[in-house]
């Protein structure tokens, strides 16, 4: 199995310094985070099992039929040229394209929310003679992160244009052996103690949005049983994250979606997929909290949130990350042609 070497960034709000505290535990979960899955023995032990039992097989044919490499070689090359035509193709294509990523991925107007705003207009935001610090319960921005574990010049991340990022790039794999990698963006958003709610002890939600635009497409190269048995995989992986933890490190709530979205494995004679990925995600991070004791302590609020894609690929297969789908021609994956993605922390507001 091989795992390539990782490369990352880091950019960060000028305006807003950390203490040691907050730094430890935003780069503690950003790195968690980041970091490629690394594969446990059992699953070396059936990638082991799998090749033995690929070269046995191998084996037999070559015994069975005669100059079996040099028939297969033909075979493959008659349609070689027809197949590198619809390379990037395959799989349900919505004719929906060219959207901004705002007007495919808007979420329905959720119920509102009593804010702390709210409270102040209904008089429930004073305590005794105190009312509420400017910006009560924003999570405000700190830090974005990114990591990328993959071939080298195959993919890049731009996390400095705007108030969105971008993943793009092409992996293409001929290696027997297994090839794992992945690409994320980690953000980090605080809430200091000088801006926490002024009220008694209750339960609070933080609702982030976490949103993709774009398309993510994988291929595979020829497979047969017999004229072209060597295994060929294209697989991906999403993974959203959200983490709320405190300064002092405890955690508060956190959430995860882990979604499969290609699975080529072995695909005869070709393997395609093409995923609208112009979608959110909204978790519902709910605690219960003093705020009073926090600030008394001064201890922040952080949220993490997390965009991963892990990818496996084996024998003879590809990877796009793009915002337009299309065949490889068509379609060349840029920082002008790439996945984008937001996220909005959302607030600390009553439960």
């Amino acid at each position: 199995m091989r795992i390539e070497d990782g490369t990352g960034g880091a950019s960060r709000n000028e305006r807003l310094t950390l203490t040691d505290a907050e730094r430890g535990v935003a780069e503690r979960i950003g790195a968690r985070g980041l970091a490629a899955p690394a594969p446990s023995e059992a699953d070396l032990r059936v990638e082991r099992s799998r090749r033995e039992l690929n070269r046995l097989t191998r084996d037999a044919f070559t015994e069975l039929i005669p100059g079996l490499s040099d028939r297969a070689r033909e075979h493959s090359e008659a349609f070689e040229t027809a197949f590198d035509e619809v390379k990037g193709l395959g799989g349900v294509i919505d004719p929906a394209r060219g959207f901004d990523l705002d007007d495919l991925v808007a979420f329905p107007a959720p119920p509102h929310l009593v804010t702390f705003d709210d409270l102040d207009l209904i008089g429930g935001a004073h305590v005794g003679a105190l009312t509420q610090p400017a910006g009560a319960g924003e999570l405000w921005w700190a830090e974005t992160s990114w990591g990328v574990t993959a071939p080298a010049n195959s993919l890049f991340v731009d996390i400095d244009s705007g108030d969105r990022s971008r993943i793009w790039g092409h992996i293409r794999y001929a290696g027997d052996d297994l090839m794992t990698g992945s690409v994320g963006i980690a953000m980090t958003f605080i809430l200091s103690p000088d801006r926490y709610p002024r009220m008694p002890k209750r339960t609070f939600e933080v609702r982030p949005e976490l949103r993709t635009g774009g398309w993510l497409s994988g291929w595979t190269d020829q497979y047969h049983p017999i004229w072209h048995a060597d295994d060929k995989w294209s697989k991906l992986w999403r993974r959203f994250e959200a983490n709320l933890t405190l300064s002092s490190g405890e955690s508060l709530a956190a959430s995860a979606l882990h979604d499969s979205l290609i699975f080529l494995e072995n695909a005869n004679p070709v393997g395609q997929a093409n995923v609208n990925e112009f979608l959110g995600w909204g978790p519902i991070l709910r605690f219960d909290a003093d705020f009073a004791d926090l600030r008394r302590r001064g201890v922040s609020m952080i949220l993490t949130t997390l965009l991963r894609f892990d990818f496996q690929l084996e024998g003879g297969a590809d990877l796009w990350w793009r915002h337009r789908p299309g065949s490889q021609n068509e379609s060349v994956a840029a920082f002008d042609n790439a996945l984008e993605y937001r996220c909005w922390p959302g607030s600390v507001v009553p439960a």
